[in-house]
């Protein structure tokens, strides 16, 4: 998948900015603060639905304007043309996507997935230092993007996620809902919820079994140790030792340690008002086995590792989560760096980008063009197209 061009209206400090891209690579440059980022934002609104930074749609509303527009033409690979456009009105708080003109009813059913994505950022980092929700949003979107019965899994388990806690924030707060109704609802969404979670558990299993080979090359590539990483996931549903951590059941045996475990967390939820355990509860737990003095030990990355080990272990989880990506989908993502070879010693620059043709059409932005000549070793004149960014404009 190639993103031919892409057009940015009171977007962020853009007031109008069209773009063609390179198939290749596209190299974006300028002082900090001047625009880069906002162009990698906006590939991200039109591919993911949302800033891949977080940003809610009116911080990225230009000042004194009442919302935003972008447009952007994807071609495939066999050169089907693809139109998508995203509109913002900040007054109402509504998002309008088109499709070749069409207006998307279902952004999650009809658009994410199709146009493949892979960012990589400094803010990356938070995957690995983070709270669980950064490890649970990476993973969520890397199998959504390959699963629309996982998106919809998603949606319908947090649609009652938010049922249940309002009611037991309800019972917490004094309502005057009887016992008996109150324990039916409680019920009631808990079936429910044993239902969603056995099945997300069980994706999100396999999809970990799958990863981990992608993982470990990408790591291996990088280091030149014998260090071994490794991704174990914890879940209050049942301990490691039960069937391999849960790896070994089928989504009925699941059920069965969520009921379980959320009877025995009745009383705790209904003192708390919130609901304790599930898949939104869940962590994936980063470890670094290492081999030093003729023995072997083993830590947790977010307690532990360097800052160079942070680095390495998430560059290792994004160029996995490409070939990922492009082995499940048949379709290479587009790559987009978003200052990252600043933040990597100079080892470690010259073999990522001794290696950036094997990962399609490329977007990286950067303040120093000193990498154009090691990107020029590797890449034709024609394969590079330069874009200066000059408070909101491209040169």
């Amino acid at each position: 998948m190639l993103l031919r061009k892409i057009s940015l209206n009171n977007f962020r400090n853009y007031a109008a900015q069209e773009i063609d891209f390179n198939g290749s690579f596209n190299y974006i440059h300028g002082n900090n603060g001047e625009g880069k980022t906002n162009i990698l934002e906006a590939v991200s609104f039109i591919s993911f639905g949302k800033s891949f930074l977080n940003s809610t749609e009116s911080d990225c509303v230009k000042f004194d304007s009442e919302g935003f527009d972008i447009s952007g033409t994807y071609e495939n690979d066999i050169e089907n043309i693809f139109e998508v456009r995203l509109n913002y009105d900040m007054p109402s708080r509504k998002k309008v996507f088109h499709l070749n003109s069409e207006k998307v009813s279902r952004w999650s059913s009809e658009i994410f997935g199709r146009f493949p994505a892979v960012f990589m950022s400094p803010h990356s980092l938070n995957i690995t230092y983070g709270n669980p929700s950064e490890r649970r949003k990476f993973f969520d979107i890397l199998l959504a993007q390959t699963s629309r019965v996982y998106l919809d899994l998603l949606k319908n388990f947090t649609r009652v996620l938010k049922q249940k806690n309002a009611l037991l924030k309800g019972r917490l707060n004094g309502n005057t809902m009887s016992g008996k109704d109150f324990r039916y609802l409680l019920n009631s969404f808990n079936e429910k919820l044993v239902e969603f979670s056995s099945e997300i558990l069980f994706r999100r299993f396999a999809l970990l079994d799958k990863f981990i080979p992608y993982f470990r090359e990408s790591f291996e590539f990088l280091t030149n140790t014998d260090d071994v990483p490794g991704i174990a996931y914890f879940t209050e549903a049942f301990s490691a030792a039960d069937y391999n951590g849960g790896r070994d059941l089928k989504p009925e045996e699941i059920s069965k340690f969520l009921e379980t475990k959320i009877t025995e967390k009745t009383a705790e939820e209904t003192a708390r008002g919130l609901s304790v355990v599930g898949p939104h509860r869940d962590d994936y737990i980063f470890r670094l086995k290492k081999a030093g003095n003729g023995k072997q030990f083993e830590f947790d990355i977010k307690n532990f590792a360097s800052q160079g080990e942070h680095k390495t272990f998430v560059i290792a989880l994004k160029l996995a989560e490409y070939h990922f990506l492009k082995d499940s989908l048949g379709n290479r993502p587009i790559l987009l760096l978003d200052d990252l070879l600043s933040e990597l010693d100079p080892t470690r620059v010259s073999k990522i980008v001794s290696h950036l043709k094997d990962y399609g059409q490329i977007f990286l932005t950067t303040t120093d063009r000193n990498y154009l000549k090691d990107l020029k070793g590797f890449y034709g004149k024609e394969e590079i197209s330069l874009f200066k960014i000059v408070n909101g404009k491209v040169e």
